[in-house]
């Protein structure tokens, strides 16, 4: 006999021996109503991180639109002359 098999037996053995516990009579409303504030906080927090993601995205493009990042910047002073 295995040593998971020998201790599986103990185990239902110990529970088919002890009285099993009471279960209160609103445990499934309790539950539920627990598992949806759990849904409804995910969702909101799913929403609210789209928005900021959305608000990241739109300031990104305000101010690549503004800055134009791409673009190469003035040069402060004309390169030397040389060769005249």
């Amino acid at each position: 006999m295995s040593l998971r098999r020998q201790k599986e037996d103990e185990v239902r053995l110990i529970l088919e021996r002890a009285p099993h516990p009471p279960v209160p009579a609103d445990l499934l409303v309790r539950a539920t109503e627990r598992g949806v504030r759990g849904l409804r906080r995910r969702k909101v927090l799913r929403r609210v991180l789209w928005v900021l993601a959305v608000a990241a995205g739109i300031a990104f493009l305000v101010w690549a639109s503004i800055a134009q990042p791409w673009l190469t910047p003035p040069a402060d002073s004309t390169p030397p002359v040389e060769g005249f």
